[in-house]
């Protein structure tokens, strides 16, 4: 029963730390939450042509290099 006891006393006291940090949060603005996402959309095209390109230029070695 002791063990129960000790339980709960822990969770209740695990949840009052939880809300206290919780009140420390801070949320970004809606202007800050949209120029990130224009970020990662941006960073994430680049990326992709890059990698594109990559692949496009080692295909083309392969197969030279094949036909030879």
């Amino acid at each position: 029963m002791e063990k129960v006891k000790e339980f709960i006393r822990q969770s209740i006291e695990f949840l009052r730390e939880v809300k206290i940090e919780l009140l420390k949060v801070t949320f970004p603005t809606r202007q800050e939450t949209v120029g990130s996402t224009l970020v990662v959309l941006l960073l994430t095209a680049i990326v992709a042509v890059y990698l594109g390109f990559s692949d496009w230029v080692l295909a083309r070695i392969v197969k030279a290099l094949l036909q030879v």
